[in-house]
C-alpha cells in the first residue's frame, strides 16, 4: 500500500515556537498561520518543556541562543519526555559553525535552519519536515498516538473495501466530523446539510462505482446546531496481486481555514470602513451584469453619488465624525434598496443592485435589469430622500445632501470606464444645478465640459509657470519619536485662488492625464530638496517619500526619470522612497515588477501606499518587490470602532513583518491611535497628531533647530513610559 501524499493532512498541525524574542515569535506565527498551521509559543526552554507536556505539538521550532536554558539543553530534555522521542525538532540558529551543527544533531535535533529566515518559503519547509517525520514515525508511533494526533487536528480517515463492502472509520471524536457509526458506509452522509447532501452523495457514489479518487467540500450540522466545513478526499489503493481494492479517505474539519479565507476575501473586495463593495468587486460584478443585460436586452444604470460639502464635516467635526457619517450613509443606501437585491454575499446569480464606495465621500450604484429611465429616476429620488433625513452624529443633527450623476448602458457607453466617466460628468452637472439633485448624462453638457477644460488649461499653466509647491509631512519612529523621513505633498499656489488643496485638483489631474507631468515635477523638486538637506547635514538616515499616482502610469519611464534625476541632483538611493498604490501597480503587473525590481536593486525603498483600500489583497505582497507597507488612514482611524478592526490591523502588521516589510501608519490623529499602534509594534507613524504637512521653510527651520521632537504636542515626551503595555 503506497502513501497518499496530501499537504492538507499537515495544514492544521500544531507547531510549538520557542524563542525568547517576542517579535521573532510573532513573525514566525504570522508566517505559519498564513499557511494554515496552528501555532503555540514559549518564551524560554522551561516553558517549552511544560507546553510540550500539556499539549504535544506536531513539530517544534527551537531557537538556539536563549538565557538560562539554551536550545541545545532544551532539545536534550525534550527528547526524554514521553512522546518527545519522535517529534521533529528544528533548531533555529544564527550559528553556522560545524561544531554547533554537530552539537544540534547530537542532542537530537531533526534539522536546523539559519537566520535570517526566508518567510516566504517557511510554510513549505514546515510541510516538508512534517511529511518526512510522518513517513519515519509511521513505523514507530502506536495507534493510540495516531488517534490523539487526529483528535488534535480534528481529522479522521476511512477505508472502504470495494470488493467486500467493509467500511471502517478511525477518529478519536468521529461525531465532530459528522460520523455516528464508524462501521457503516452510509454514516458518511447522515449529517450533511440538505443543500449539500445530494451533490456529495452523487460524487462519492460515482467515485466508488468508477473506482476513481475524489475530493469534495461540504457542510455538516452537529448536535448543538452549529455547522462545520468538512473536506473529504480519497485515493484508490490496490495490493500487489490486484485482488483487493481499497478506497482510502480522509475527513478534516476546515472551518477555521474557511473563516480565514473569508477574511482575506473581505480585505480584497470590501471597503473596511463601510462594509460596502470596493472598486475591485464593483468591476468584477460589472462583467457579470453586462453579460446578463446583453442576453435579456435590458439596461444598466451607473449612479455616481457625491456627498455635498462633506469636507466641511471633516474640517469642523473631525475625521472620526466624518467616518460615522460615511457609515450611516452606507447603511441608508443599503436600506433604500431592497435588501434581497444587494450584492454583498455570494450565491446570487443576477442581483439588481450593487452599492460600492469608491473612495472618500463617493459612492456608486450599479443597477441592472432596468427597463425604463422612469425606474432609474424613481431609484435616484429614493436615494436623495433617504440621505436627506436628519442624522444625529455626536449629539449634533446633520442634514446630508448628495449630487447624483447617472449614465445608462448601452446609450451612454459600452465600457464601465466610459460609463463611470459620464456618470461623473453628470454628477458635476448636478452640483452646478444647486446640488441635492440628480442628472442624467447628456452628450451636450457643453458648459460642464467648458469648465473642466478651463481647469485643464489652468492646471497646465500652473505646471509650466511653476505655481505648484511642495509641503512635507514628517514621519517618526514609533518607538523613539525620531524623524525618519518626510512625505512630499503637492499644493497649487493659484494666482487668484491662493493655496489650493490637493483634493480640489489632483482627482481632475488623474482623470485628465496631467498627473503624469505632476508626478515628474514632484519627483524632481522633492529629490533636489532632499539633496540640499543632505548636503547641509540635516537629513541623515532620513528618506524623502514621493507618491506616484494616476491611471496608466508607465513605470518603466518613471524608472528612467528617477535615474536621470538622481544623477543630476546627486541624491543617494537610500534617501528616496517611491510610494505606489496597488491600483497603479496592478494596471500592468509585469511592467511594474520589472521596474520596481530595478529601482530596488539601485537601493531605493519601495512602499505600497494606502494599503487596505481599493484593490488591496494580501497576495500582492508576494507579487511585488516591496520594502514598506503604508497602512491607509481609514484603518488607523477606525481602530477603536470595533474589536474586529483591531484584530484586522494586528493581522496586517504581523503579515507585513512576516514578509520583512517596514510598517508605516498614516492618519494618526489621537493619542489612543498612537498608543495602540505602539502596542501593535508599528514601525513609523505620520498624521495630524504629530505634525501637519509643512512648507519647505518651516521644515528646514525645524531641521536646523533640531526641534521636531521638541515640538511634538502631545508627542512621545508626554506619553507614559509603559505606553505599549496593557493597563
Amino acid at each position: 500500500m503506497h502513501m497518499v501524499n496530501n499537504i492538507h493532512n499537515f495544514q492544521k498541525s500544531l507547531v510549538l515556537v520557542v524563542d525568547d524574542d517576542f517579535a521573532a515569535r510573532l513573525q514566525v506565527r504570522a508566517a505559519l498561520e498564513k499557511y494554515g498551521f496552528n501555532v503555540c509559543e514559549a518564551g524560554n526552554g522551561r516553558d517549552a518543556l511544560e507546553s510540550f507536556q500539556n499539549q504535544p505539538p506536531a513539530m517544534v521550532l527551537l531557537d538556539v541562543v536563549m538565557p538560562e536554558m539554551d536550545g541545545f539543553e532544551t532539545c536534550s530534555q525534550l527528547r526524554r519526555l514521553p512522546g518527545g522521542e519522535h517529534v521533529p525538532v528544528v533548531m533555529v540558529t544564527g550559528l553556522e559553525d560545524i561544531e554547533s551543527i554537530d552539537r544540534a544533531f547530537e542532542v537530537g535535533a531533526t534539522d536546523f535552519i539559519t537566520k535570517p529566515i526566508n518567510w516566504a518559503i517557511l510554510g513549505y519547509r514546515v510541510r516538508y519536515w512534517l511529511r518526512s517525520a510522518s513517513i519515519l514515525n509511521d513505523l514507530k508511533i502506536s495507534q493510540q498516538r495516531l488517534s490523539m494526533a487526529q483528535h488534535v487536528a480534528r481529522l479522521g480517515h476511512w477505508e472502504l473495501n470495494l470488493s467486500s463492502g467493509e467500511f471502517h472509520f478511525s477518529s478519536k471524536v468521529p461525531h465532530l466530523l459528522g460520523i455516528t457509526d464508524t462501521h457503516r458506509f452510509d454514516a458518511l452522509f447522515e449529517h450533511i446539510v440538505a443543500a449539500d447532501k445530494g451533490r456529495v452523495t452523487e460524487v462519492i457514489t460515482n467515485a466508488c462505482k468508477n473506482e476513481q479518487p475524489f475530493s469534495v467540500n461540504y457542510e455538516i450540522r452537529q448536535k448543538n446546531g452549529e455547522t462545520c466545513s468538512i473536506f473529504n478526499q480519497t485515493e484508490i489503493i490496490h495490493d500487489e496481486a490486484y485482488n483487493t481494492r481499497l478506497m482510502i479517505g480522509t475527513i478534516q474539519d476546515i472551518t477555521e481555514l474557511k473563516k480565514a479565507e473569508e477574511q482575506i476575501r473581505y480585505l480584497a473586495f470590501y471597503d473596511n470602513l463601510t462594509g460596502l463593495a470596493n472598486r475591485a468587486l464593483f468591476r468584477e460584478h460589472w462583467t457579470k451584469v453586462l453579460a446578463h443585460s446583453q442576453r435579456k436586452k435590458t439596461k444598466i444604470a451607473v449612479m455616481f453619488i457625491d456627498l455635498d460639502h462633506f469636507k466641511r464635516i471633516n474640517d469642523s467635526m473631525g475625521h472620526v465624525a466624518g467616518d460615522k457619517v460615511l457609515k450611516a450613509i452606507a447603511d441608508r443606501l443599503k436600506n433604500t434598496l431592497r435588501q434581497s437585491d444587494i450584492v454583498a454575499r455570494s450565491g446570487i446569480e443576477s442581483p439588481s443592485f450593487m452599492i460600492s464606495r469608491v473612495g472618500g465621500d463617493k459612492f456608486t450604484i450599479l443597477a441592472a435589469d432596468i427597463t425604463s429611465t422612469n425606474h432609474i429616476s424613481t431609484l435616484a429620488e429614493r436615494v436623495i430622500q433617504a440621505l436627506f433625513e436628519p442624522m444625529d452624529i455626536d449629539g449634533q443633527q446633520l442634514f446630508i445632501t448628495a449630487s447624483i450623476g447617472i449614465s445608462v448602458f448601452p446609450e451612454d457607453g459600452g465600457d464601465i470606464d466610459i460609463l463611470l466617466k459620464n456618470a461623473d460628468t453628470a454628477m458635476y452637472e448636478a452640483k452646478e444645478k444647486g446640488r441635492n439633485n440628480f442628472q442624467f448624462f447628456q452628450a451636450e453638457m457643453n458648459e460642464s465640459a467648458r469648465i473642466r477644460f478651463q481647469m485643464w488649461n489652468e492646471l497646465t499653466q500652473a505646471i509650466e509657470k511653476d505655481e505648484l509647491t511642495l509641503y512635507f509631512q514628517p514621519q517618526f519612529n514609533n518607538r523613539t519619536g525620531k524623524l525618519t523621513g518626510t512625505e512630499a505633498l503637492v499644493r497649487w499656489n493659484h494666482p487668484q485662488k491662493g493655496l489650493v488643496p490637493p483634493d480640489q485638483f489632483l482627482p481632475f489631474a488623474e482623470e485628465s492625464g496631467l498627473i503624469h507631468q505632476i508626478n515628474e515635477w514632484v519627483l524632481w523638486k522633492a529629490c533636489r530638496q532632499a539633496q540640499q538637506w543632505v548636503e547641509a547635514g540635516l537629513f541623515e538616515n532620513c528618506r524623502m517619500g514621493v507618491n506616484i499616482s494616476g491611471h496608466n502610469v508607465n513605470l518603466r519611464l518613471i524608472e528612467t526619470h528617477i535615474r536621470n534625476i538622481m544623477e543630476k541632483t546627486g541624491l543617494k538611493p537610500q534617501h528616496l522612497e517611491i510610494e505606489l498604490t496597488e491600483r497603479v501597480m496592478m494596471e500592468n503587473t509585469d511592467e511594474a515588477v520589472v521596474a520596481l525590481e530595478n529601482l530596488q536593486k539601485m537601493g531605493l525603498t519601495i512602499a505600497i501606499d494606502d494599503f487596505g483600500t481599493g484593490y488591496s489583497a494580501l497576495s500582492h505582497l508576494q507579487i511585488f518587490p516591496l520594502n514598506v507597507l503604508k497602512i491607509d488612514k481609514s484603518f488607523v482611524q477606525n481602530i477603536m470602532a470595533a474589536k474586529k478592526n483591531l484584530s484586522l490591523l494586528q493581522s496586517i502588521i504581523g503579515i507585513a513583518k512576516s514578509f520583512d516589510l517596514k510598517v508605516i501608519a498614516e492618519g494618526v490623529e489621537t493619542i489612543e491611535q498612537l498608543r495602540t499602534l505602539y502596542h501593535l509594534d508599528c514601525d513609523d507613524v505620520q498624521g495630524f497628531l504629530i505634525s501637519r504637512p509643512l512648507p519647505i521653510e518651516e521644515v528646514e527651520h525645524k531641521l536646523r533647530a533640531g526641534s521636531f521632537n521638541d515640538s511634538l504636542e502631545p508627542g512621545w515626551q508626554t506619553l507614559p513610559e509603559n505606553l505599549g503595555e496593557d493597563n
